[in-house]
């Protein structure tokens, strides 16, 4: 992964933040904050893999990659290793950081996020999570049969919607709730560098766990913004343990597919004072105790 990358990585990787009330799910903490989402701890299948580094450019990066360039008829999936609640009569966002490296061939096929309810443990007769390559982005035909995912389609046939696109997408299957053409020639790094992406969930208010489902991806390097919205229906996802991750696919084509974490290195002077102020502690510990 080259230089430019890294530093476009040290963003938002996934949070879970509540539009108003107590937070729904976990809290994932990005720059500015002391946690790091450590992919390495994830739950990969397929191509998936998982590194950290600490290149000396003042950040800490984890990098989740669901394909590799240059190697084509790959699949991957990774997901957490905590499951989360969430209560779909009650707002909710969902963002994370993408960037997808070309290889060689053309672009192609995408990558999702994907909340289930189904463990990717056993999803597979018991077995763990088989992702599925080309066009299933990893998710349909995986078993992920109680699902919400978000798609970034980068490849398209005929009757399908023209790529690149973004998809809301619901019970491991590729036919879009709803999609927006981009109309980009591409949306690969380095001619577009990182994407932030947002999933914003508002309820109906009927209190009937349905509600519109908005994914937003934001360009950090220009000012390209696209978003999609649909209704979508939480009944069988409310209020019960939920996994979360992403799958990708690449098929004939060879992109890889990433999702990135980042946090600031402290600096020497941040250790001096964090090390003296352990040591005022400790002299007034000693000193309450005479």
């Amino acid at each position: 992964m080259h230089i430019k990358t890294l530093v476009l990585s040290a963003a938002l990787a996934v949070s879970f933040v509540p539009a108003t009330g107590s937070a729904q799910g976990p809290i994932f903490n990005g720059v500015g904050a002391g946690d790091l989402i450590d992919f390495t701890t994830w739950n990969l299948y397929g191509s998936a893999s998982a590194t950290n580094s600490t290149p000396g450019n003042g950040f800490t990066y984890s990098i989740l990659s669901l394909t590799s360039p240059g190697t084509g008829d790959q699949a991957g999936a990774a997901f957490a290793p905590t499951t989360v609640m969430l209560d779909f009569n009650q707002a909710f966002t969902i963002s994370f950081d993408f960037f997808m490296s070309p290889g060689t061939a053309a672009a192609g096929d995408g990558m999702t996020f994907v909340l289930t309810s189904d463990d990717p443990n056993t999803v597979n007769g018991g077995f763990p999570l088989v992702p599925s390559g080309g066009s299933d982005l990893g998710y349909a035909n995986s078993g992920l049969s109680a699902s919400l995912a978000f798609a970034i389609d980068t490849f398209h046939f005929g009757d399908e919607p023209v790529s690149p696109s973004i998809q809301i997408l619901e019970n491991g299957s590729v036919v879009p709730l709803g999609y927006t053409e981009t109309g980009l020639s591409d949306i690969r790094d380095p001619s577009y560098f990182q994407w932030g992406t947002e999933l914003s969930y508002t309820p109906s208010g009927a209190n009937d766990f349905t509600g519109t489902l908005t994914g937003t991806i934001n360009q950090f390097i220009g000012s390209l913004s696209f978003s999609v919205s649909t209704t979508v229906d939480g009944n069988s996802l409310d209020s019960t343990p939920l996994y979360y991750g992403f799958t990708a696919g690449n098929g004939l084509a060879d992109d890889g597919h990433h999702v990135s974490s980042a946090v600031p290195v402290p600096e020497p002077e941040t250790y001096a004072m964090m090390l003296a102020g352990l040591g005022l502690l400790g002299w007034r510990l000693r000193r309450s105790r005479a």
